[in-house]
């Protein structure tokens, strides 16, 4: 009898022959693939350009995502190949979790990972956490961005009192860093809302949402005086930090977007943004 994996997947792995894919890679993602078909693994959702969403078939998604060019971005690695090769059926989804030690054991073991760490300016929090915050110290202690930061020279602000980050944004710019992601020169164009900014014992949070990204979240943030940092997290997805300041309106002008992507590491994207101020919001569209 015919496995159903071959019946679904080498047809797509097939009609990669008319994108630039060599042979032996289809041959290295047909045995993946198959591997996570047989252990029921959950990849991460096919993305083609502005296109989003998975076939329902873990199969399918595997072979639409790990034959592309850029296959690190979507958690197709060199090392993750190796680890969803080899890892236990019941742990082969920690391949795509950065914080797991199986991760680690597979693509961190030869890696020198730089805590990210304050500025000397940066005032040294009160509430106990390292960053301003213990949420916030969670997204930094994650090797996807620590990496990115010290990779990027991003600056994360740290400090319990933030200004507060209020008002509905347009936000403008373009990738000038990328690594595994968004080449160069890519358009940065979206919306974010945020409200409800609060002081908790924890650190400051705060509620965002962005126009056409479905629902709506709160978000640590860290800073000191004019200075904040914001860490906006996609479940799955990405995690995108905002570092900048506040002019004496308390609105944000400009800043510094850092897009650490969450299925592998040496995947992110720098810009420098431009921020209009277009009124208070709760939702957005």
């Amino acid at each position: 009898m015919l496995r159903r994996l071959p019946l679904l997947v080498l047809p797509f792995l097939m009609a990669c022959d008319l994108l630039p894919v060599d042979a032996e890679r289809i041959g290295v993602c047909s045995d993946v693939c198959t591997r996570i078909d047989e252990c029921e693994a959950t990849p991460p959702t096919p993305s083609f350009g502005n296109w989003s969403s998975s076939s329902g078939d873990a199969s399918l998604d595997c072979a639409a995502n790990c034959t592309q060019d850029d296959a690190a971005l979507y958690g197709y690695s060199d090392c993750q190949i190796d680890c969803l090769s080899n890892a236990p059926c019941g742990k082969i989804d920690e391949c795509w979790k950065p914080k797991s030690d199986l991760f680690a054991e597979y693509c961190l073991a030869d890696r020198d990972v730089k805590p990210i760490e304050p500025d000397p300016s940066d005032p040294e929090p009160e509430n106990g956490s390292n960053s301003g915050s213990e949420d916030a110290d969670e997204v930094i202690e994650d090797p996807a961005n620590e990496i990115a930061v010290d990779e990027s020279d991003f600056d994360v602000n740290f400090g319990d009192q933030p200004p507060i980050i209020n008002g509905r944004y347009d936000v403008f710019g373009e990738i000038d860093e990328s690594d595994n992601a968004r080449p160069e020169g890519s358009p940065i164009d979206t919306t974010l809302c945020f409200w409800g900014q609060e002081g908790e014992a924890t650190g400051n949070v705060v509620s965002y949402c962005e126009d056409y990204v479905p629902g709506t979240a709160s978000a640590p943030v860290t800073g000191s005086g004019d200075e904040f940092t914001v860490y906006l997290e996609y479940p799955g997805a990405a995690t995108l930090l905002f570092s900048g300041k506040v002019d004496d309106q308390g609105r944000i002008k400009k800043a510094e977007t850092l897009v650490v992507y969450s299925h592998s590491i040496d995947v992110w994207e720098h810009s420098e943004t431009s921020w209009s101020y277009d009124g208070d919001c709760t939702s957005c569209q």
